[in-house]
């Protein structure tokens, strides 16, 4: 080959190889900072699973895409370097069908199966759905995710409002807004009557006022759900002000009031 046909080779090779990056690469419409507004579970389930519906330590999350990396701060996630990505169409009852565990019984009972329905998505189940699985550094993201069947890891689709709809772990399914880049952070209390040191650290971070939010929100669910119990309402009460006089022993210390937080999450979710 000539030295004229040898750049000629090479030039083609760079413009194909650069286009296939550019295919695989992060969509745009996935870039930016979601924030996790539903949590979706199986309601067709018999078995007990570690998250409920609309589970606090996982509502409100704050996923971070951009073109080097995923990143997100629940508890049980990952991060993916170097994501690109790979985009399948195919009906969501199959997506969900393949990838989900079933719930047990005969093949033919329509109750076996994960559907939209059964997690109640407002997607038809022959609906053809974009699937968007990931690929990072060192391998599928959430890789251990999947029945062994279907599309495996993380995957992800839009729905037609624009949400998006992550599979998560323990079988769940995140529902997901964009937020906008100009975000303020929404704790369960008024920033503008913030008085201590730790409230007021709390109104100057995205992350720490989603996770107060959590914190609010599940302390509410679980004294809801002991009223018609034998579990003492007091008790938890004292436990909820014991636990604000340790967040506001953090003071200005982001780490540490985002590790009370988490814990407090963890206890709320076990209680009593």
């Amino acid at each position: 080959m000539s030295s004229r046909g040898h750049l000629f080779f090479l030039l083609i090779t760079l413009v194909t190889t650069c286009a296939a990056c550019q295919a695989a690469s992060l969509p745009d419409a996935l870039i930016g900072r979601w924030q996790v507004i539903e949590v979706h579970i199986n309601t067709n389930a018999t078995a007990k699973t570690n998250y409920g519906w609309n589970d606090a330590r996982l509502r409100w999350r704050i996923f971070t895409f951009t073109s080097t990396e995923l990143s997100n701060d629940a508890a049980d996630g990952s991060n993916c370097e170097a994501p690109q990505v790979a985009v399948t169409n195919m009906p969501a009852m199959r997506l969900m069908d393949d990838s989900l565990a079933h719930t047990g019984g005969s093949a033919s009972d329509p109750e076996a199966h994960p559907s939209p329905t059964a997690y109640e998505l407002k997607i038809d189940p022959n609906e053809l759905v974009k699937v968007i699985s990931v690929h990072c550094k060192d391998g599928l993201w959430e890789g251990d995710l999947g029945t062994g069947k279907g599309v495996e890891g993380a995957w992800m689709f839009f729905t037609h409002s624009g949400q998006l709809v992550i599979r998560w772990r323990d079988e769940t399914l995140l529902v997901l807004d964009r937020l906008p880049a100009d975000a303020k952070p929404r704790p369960s209390f008024d920033c503008l009557h913030a008085r201590s040191p730790a409230e007021k650290t709390i109104c100057g971070s995205l992350q720490l006022a989603a996770f107060d939010r959590s914190v609010n929100w599940s302390y509410k669910v679980t004294r809801d759900d002991i009223k018609d119990t034998d579990v003492s309402s007091a008790q938890l009460a004292g436990s909820q002000r014991a636990w604000l006089r340790k967040r506001d022993a953090c003071g200005t210390n982001a780490s540490c009031l985002l590790s009370v937080m988490q814990r407090r999450l963890e206890e709320l979710s076990s209680y009593p």
